[in-house]
């Protein structure tokens, strides 16, 4: 009956690979928002702003119990977030997609270089947070986007993952401020 129970047990330590996860996430953010016709992406773009977020399936975790050789699977909702309050300038479609483009470029470069993605994990949450800020200028304005993927609740007790975009306060970052600085110096002596 132990033997029964034993193997009955669910597993409960499925282990997510953030680099696998980047890498689909930035598959499905540049099908969303690059290759997709504008006017859909647009209206995908305008979820996002809503908060309602943007549904963009199911993604299956498996694992398999060493003793038995049982699989089993979890599947997560995934969802892609935006969070653009620090945001610089009017936020538009354009605009949004330029700093999509930056990010997925930058962090493929990185994942085909087998590079460091430099990943962030706030153990309380469960956040990971990619740190390879995509930087956009527009107007002499700079901005900086990067992902994060989440764990987030959905529905009763159901998880789901969420790959978030966020804009983050590009004075953050000192190369940022010196191509401010070199920007207002070149304007101050035309």
């Amino acid at each position: 009956m132990a033997e029964e129970q034993k193997a009955a047990a669910p597993a409960r330590n499925f282990q997510l690979n953030l680099v696998q996860i980047s890498d689909l996430a930035c598959r499905i953010l540049y099908q969303t928002f690059v290759v997709q016709a504008k006017d859909k992406a647009k209206m995908a773009l305008k979820d996002l702003k809503s908060g309602k977020g943007l549904s963009v399936g199911t993604l299956t975790l498996t694992v398999t119990h060493k003793d038995t050789g049982a699989e089993e699977k979890l599947d997560l909702p995934m969802k892609i977030k935006l969070d653009y309050s620090e945001f610089r300038g009017p936020f538009n479609f354009p605009s949004f997609e330029a700093s999509v483009r930056a990010t997925i470029s930058l962090i493929g470069q990185t994942l085909d270089a087998k590079g460091d993605l430099n990943i962030l994990t706030e153990e309380g949450t469960g956040s990971a947070l990619i740190h390879l800020p995509g930087v956009t200028e527009q107007d002499g304005r700079y901005n900086v986007m990067v992902m994060a993927i989440e764990p987030v609740k959905e529905r009763e007790r159901k998880l789901g993952i969420a790959v978030k975009l966020m804009y983050l306060d590009p004075n953050q970052y000192e190369e940022i401020r010196d191509m401010q600085a070199s920007d207002s110096e070149a304007e101050a002596n035309s």
